[in-house]
């Protein structure tokens, strides 16, 4: 006797690569035209799914959660922080909120030591001024091919 997956709704378009795997885990309906769910199409999802997987743009507030179905564990949000869910509301019901923490961690490290380098060497100024001296050396030769 085969388990029945739990019921996944997905509101924005993911990575293919975690696409596919939800698939293979779960019964999940994915939003493949990207397009942002309206609070109709937010609601009929919080009242069929077992797990919701918002991103940042979706607004998963107290209204919202007060029409979730009693089969809704887990609101797993797709993105950074959890500003965009009432944790609270939520909590009130039994759901679970999650997100995906220190997925920036590593990208923000990088900007800051590439920026630290480019004030130090002075890059910017660099390539401004190579761009100027581009410009000088076409004009003269165009001037001495004359």
């Amino acid at each position: 006797m085969s388990k029945k997956k739990p019921v996944v709704i997905v509101t924005r378009k993911l990575p293919d690569s975690v696409e596919t795997r939800m698939r293979e885990l779960f019964t999940t309906t994915l939003n493949l035209g990207d397009n942002e769910l309206s609070q109709e199409q937010l609601i009929e999802a919080v009242q069929k799914a077992d797990v919701l997987v918002p991103t940042v743009t979706d607004t998963i507030d107290s209204e919202l959660i007060e029409h979730a179905g009693p089969q809704l564990k887990l609101i797993a949000n797709f993105g950074n922080g959890v500003d965009n869910i009432d944790v609270a509301a939520a909590a009130k019901k039994g759901i679970t909120v999650t997100n995906t923490p220190n997925v920036l961690t590593e990208d923000t490290a990088d900007m800051a030591i590439g920026l630290m380098i480019a004030v130090s060497r002075r890059f910017v100024e660099g390539a401004q001024g190579h761009l100027d001296y581009q410009f000088i050396i076409i004009t003269v030769i165009r001037l001495v091919a004359v």
